[in-house]
């Protein structure tokens, strides 16, 4: 039932309206796509802990929803604890519930800004040795009989911008599409 109704619709509401309104808190308006992104590293977070129940400091933010659909959809029992709950109290809770995590918002906050870093170490994996001569996109247009016309673009045609900015990069790379390259 948990999957019919509310796993699956969500994954539903989720890929077909990416963008639409899923929360307000506050003055501040979250997508669907942002609550998945919050969702996924604390799921990531409480498969590596391996544990059956976790108590989630509710704080008005979109982490401590988050976190509770993480634990829904990692089979962890969650136990929504309030904000201000005095650190002896939080302890009887965590002794009569044998709580072996309770997480917070900040610490929450964490393992989303993790994700961000492990991408990041991702992109600049200290490897990179291209040459100004290196092929790095073709761009394919048609001429008026319909047959295709090749470009080649280069490293070197990457001007540096100052700011950095990537609407350059992406004029550069799909000159056909400047609806696409207008959002950066």
């Amino acid at each position: 039932m948990l999957y019919q109704n509310v796993i699956e619709p969500y994954i539903r509401a989720t890929m077909q309206n990416p963008d639409l309104t899923v929360a307000r808190i506050g003055d501040k308006v979250y997508s669907y796509a942002q609550f998945a992104q919050r969702i996924a590293p604390i799921m990531n977070e409480l498969d590596a802990m391996s544990i059956a129940r976790a108590g989630i400091v509710m704080k008005t933010d979109l982490t401590a929803c988050a976190a509770l659909l993480a634990c829904l959809f990692s089979g962890v029992v969650a136990v929504p604890l309030p904000e201000n709950l005095p650190e002896a109290r939080l302890q009887k809770v965590r002794e009569a519930l044998q709580l072996p995590e309770v997480l917070t918002v900040e610490r929450m906050h964490y393992y989303y800004r993790m994700t961000y870093e492990d991408a990041l170490n991702r992109i600049d994996n200290g490897l990179y040795q291209i040459e100004d001569e290196e092929l790095v996109s073709i761009q394919c247009r048609f001429c008026a009989d319909g047959s295709p016309a090749f470009g080649n673009l280069y490293a070197k045609d990457f001007p540096k911008s100052k700011p950095f900015s990537l609407a350059p990069v992406f004029q550069q790379l799909i000159p056909d599409f400047p609806e696409l390259c207008s959002i950066f």
